[in-house]
């Protein structure tokens, strides 16, 4: 009996308790149920027994905390926006709205008022000052903010602001409410909707971070139409709208148009609103919202880095950015939580060394603690389409070689690539030794470095970054693809031919470009080839132009790194130097020597403790050009690095060079082997508008012989060519004869 009578007793306090939380629950909800964004009120009670348990976690809070901490015993300053990207103004805002997004998490896990208190003044200054501004004094031409220089860092404002009124919104009395939303959150968000209407409706990761804000602070001020058009847009018509961005920037794989970097960016207002509206509109079923599309957008923004995880610099990108950025941190934590537990993720998520202060970084944060759930990343050689569709070109990843010391070729031939696209269309950039050996030069941009112009693109990010004779690619008399107009860029891509990674010794891919010269058809074929263990592979690159007129044709390589030889004499300007141009990125280009020769033309420099060589195929009087960076820029916006260019004039034609990492340097032990090229001769011994035939010798007389279908694509069909006496017979598109 006593059993019983002890068993019914502790029966009857469970149900205390849980009748009690269902009250404290039910309050809560009856103010505004909030929290109700990235925090919910279920996950804040989790979150709660949890802390002191789970060590990344608690890492992460008390950073935190710390940051918190350092500033709120300090004056409380919001001032009257007053500088570009970079200055004081610019970054005393940012630092403020990321102190109360912090302080009002911490707030939800300590329940401390004075972390909820700096929150509630902080946003009542702010609802002071913004019904005083016009557009701000530097703002950007096309897009002016009020407290920020461009409306994208008012859109990041807002969503982060919206997430710390979330997680304070009870603390607030009626009348403090009603004084933040009536003098901040409706005027930013009648701003976006009745002034920044093309920005709200651009499907643009602008139009992202805009509609994500608006969507947050409906959600958080209980305002439906604000969130309906979020999701729909600003008709709700469903024609714009954070939907339709989910639509039409990812391809079908998950690539994102602008290109991995901005992917990064991007990726940040897509997680943390999709996790909002996970929770708030489970309907939606968002995270498998085309065939889950942001679970794809995450592994190809990963997928679209160097061996040492840094973006590769397509389009508008600055370099030093990589996979450990604050914004992946969501991406990887989210996908992970919603989308199946990949155990891939869990090994970035150690690097990264911090979580998201929500359930899905505690989710992390636990399969963390047990070491034997973490499974390395592993960067593949992998195609991602482009275009919603899937269908406007894309872009291929050759990789061959040990983590540590891995080969990655990566080669667009997708679309332009919206506002941030360069005109670059069949280029590519080559990594190795967790190095940059060919470079793409990537955006001209000092990131909020107020003495260089603000922190904005620098003028020479069009004139240079942006123009076809800063890449890897072919330029046509001397201009840029299509002209530099973007709308015409926009409009067109490249076309997929080939892409097969079946014999890891055998890696290729194969693109063309019929619209950016009028009159001239261009096909781009890259080969990876590794099949001398002993050795690193060779990279062969086949660039077929077809022309019926006569055009200067330049092939330009920026390579990093120090010239060591090359196999042609050249006269070097070392007193006087000239430009190479005066328009189309050419102005921007130091002429610092010319040779010219009829045999296959070979530079060789040294980068880190590996020689690299580029070996060409001959041509008649060709000219070889070694360039610099760095002409027509008085105010040193240019980084001075080094290039060389192969140029001819003729109608018909086809480069072929071969990228070979060869040798060791070791300054430390004096040594120095194999720092000569093991390329003798490159010969094309056929080449019209169907098939290719290149055979290359190497100085211990082996030689390498590629065949290549330039119009047929079937793997089924046998082909046969007779040139020169002899006959050349394979099947499928192209055959490697070692």
């Amino acid at each position: 009996m006593a059993d019983c009578i002890s068993y019914n007793k502790m029966i009857m306090k469970k149900i205390y308790k849980i009748v009690l939380l269902l009250l404290v629950s039910s309050c809560l909800y009856s103010q505004n149920n909030t929290p109700k964004l990235i925090l919910t009120f279920e996950d804040v009670q989790t979150i709660r027994e949890s802390l002191g348990k789970v060590p990344l976690f608690d890492h992460s809070l008390t950073e935190a905390k710390r940051k918190v901490d350092e500033v709120l015993n300090v004056e409380i300053v919001v001032p009257i926006p007053k500088d570009a990207g970079g200055g004081y103004t610019h970054e005393k805002h940012k630092q403020n709205y990321n102190e109360m997004f912090l302080a009002g998490i911490i707030y939800q896990f300590t329940q401390e008022s004075k972390y909820a208190e700096f929150v509630k003044v902080m946003l009542t200054e702010y609802a002071k000052l913004y019904p005083t501004l016009g557009k701000h004094p530097q703002g950007k031409k096309q897009t002016p903010g009020r407290l920020f220089w461009q409306t994208l860092n008012e859109s990041v404002f807002l969503l982060h602001t919206s997430q710390a009124y979330d997680c304070v919104y009870n603390y607030l009395s009626g009348n403090e409410r009603e004084f933040i939303e009536k003098n901040l959150f409706y005027p930013i968000t009648k701003f976006f909707l009745a002034e920044c209407t093309h920005d709200f409706d651009k499907i643009h990761n602008h139009g992202t971070w805009m509609t994500s804000a608006v969507g947050m602070a409906g959600f958080v001020l209980n305002d439906k139409s604000l969130v309906n058009k979020s999701l729909y847009g600003s008709k709700e018509d469903g024609k714009t709208g954070f939907l339709s961005q989910l639509d039409n920037l990812f391809s079908p794989d998950g690539y994102y148009t602008e290109g991995g970097y901005y992917a990064r960016y991007a990726l940040w207002p897509f997680f943390i609103y999709t996790e909002v509206l996970n929770n708030n509109k489970p309907e939606l079923d968002i995270y498998n919202y085309r065939d889950g599309i942001l679970r794809k957008a995450l592994y190809s923004a990963l997928q679209v880095t160097s061996s040492d995880g840094r973006f590769i610099p397509v389009n508008d990108a600055i370099k030093e950015k990589n996979w450990l950025t604050p914004e992946l941190i969501y991406g990887v934590n989210f996908i992970y939580s919603n989308c199946g537990e990949n155990k891939e993720l869990l090994s970035l998520a150690m690097l990264q060394e911090s979580v998201s202060l929500n359930i899905a970084g505690l989710n992390v944060a636990k399969a963390l603690a047990d070491k034997e759930n973490i499974k390395p990343f592993i960067r593949r050689s992998i195609q991602f389409s482009d275009g919603p569709k899937g269908d406007w070109g894309g872009v291929s990843i050759l990789r061959s070689g040990s983590l540590d010391d891995m080969m990655t070729l990566f080669f667009k031939h997708g679309s332009h690539g919206l506002s941030h696209g360069h005109y670059d269309k069949l280029s590519y950039c080559f990594y190795d030794q967790n190095r940059e050996i060919l470079q793409d030069y990537g955006a001209a941009r000092f990131l909020n470095t107020e003495q260089k112009f603000g922190g904005r693109y620098l003028p020479e990010n069009k004139t240079f970054a942006k123009q076809t004779v800063a890449h890897n690619t072919l330029v046509v008399d001397g201009k840029s693809q299509y002209n530099g107009k973007q709308d015409k860029s926009q409009a067109n891509h490249s076309q997929n031919y080939l892409f097969n990674i079946d014999d890891p010794e055998f890696q290729y891919a194969s693109a063309k470009e019929n619209n950016a010269y009028k009159g001239v058809k261009m096909q781009r074929t890259l080969c990876m080839i590794n099949q001398d263990q002993s050795k690193k592979g060779l990279v062969l690159d086949i660039y077929r132009v077809e022309a019926d007129d006569k055009h200067q044709y330049d092939m330009p390589f920026y390579y990093l790194g120090h010239l060591i030889s090359t196999s042609f004499e050249y006269k070097a300007f070392t007193e006087t130097k000239s430009l190479m141009g005066s328009q189309n990125g050419y102005q921007h280009l130091w002429k610092e020597a010319v040779g010219t020769t009829n045999k296959c033309p070979q530079v060789t420099w040294i980068n880190g403790s590996r020689f690299y060589s580029i070996t060409s195929n001959a041509f008649p009087e060709q000219e070889v050009l070694l360039t610099r960076i760095g002409g027509s820029d008085p105010n040193y916006n240019l980084r001075n690095e080094s290039g060389f260019m192969l140029r001819r004039n003729d109608s018909s034609t086809i480069f072929v060079n071969i990228i070979e990492p060869h040798g060791i340097f070791d300054p430390k032990v004096e040594f120095t082997s194999g720092s000569y090229s093991s390329i003798e001769n490159i010969d094309v011994i056929y080449n019209n508008s169907n098939y290719t035939i290149i055979e290359v010798v190497k100085k211990d007389l082996t030689k390498i012989l590629i065949q290549l279908a330039n119009n047929n694509s079937d793997y089924k069909k046998e082909h046969v060519v007779s040139c020169k006496g002899k006959t050349y017979s394979w099947l499928g598109p192209i055959s490697l004869i070692n």
